[in-house]
């Protein structure tokens, strides 16, 4: 039996998860009536702070679905899911996150901070 969409690992925020859900309804839907030449996701994660779908074998109308949920993911929270403030930072591990979300996340140090720290002692 093929795998489904909801049964691979979805390694990104919850916030993303209504995005990937209308994705994964679609494939199920098409691979339904195509058992001979299925679509096939072989990936969900986060890069770069946007969404990344690996796909094979998707028709038009499911690509562009997904090509829509990558670009709504630069909008939209990854861990809540909000569209409003969301930014992306451009500094070490890089989150799309909105500005309360934002403020949970603990700041990194930077490499030259941690030199200079070891230096003073």
């Amino acid at each position: 039996m093929m795998k489904s969409i909801k049964d691979i690992p979805w390694e990104c925020g919850k916030g993303w998860w209504p995005m990937i859900e209308k994705v994964a309804s679609a494939i199920d839907s098409f691979n339904a009536a195509h058992l001979d030449s299925p679509a096939e996701v072989s990936q969900i994660k986060q890069k770069f702070g946007g969404l990344r779908i690996y796909h094979h074998n998707a028709p038009e109308d499911i690509r562009q679905l997904i090509d829509k949920a990558i670009e709504a993911s630069w909008h939209t929270c990854e861990k809540c899911g909000s569209t409003t403030g969301v930014t992306t930072n451009l500094e070490g591990y890089r989150l799309t996150l909105c500005p309360d979300c934002r403020k949970e996340i603990k700041p990194r140090t930077t490499i030259i901070k941690r030199i200079e720290l070891h230096i003073k002692k």
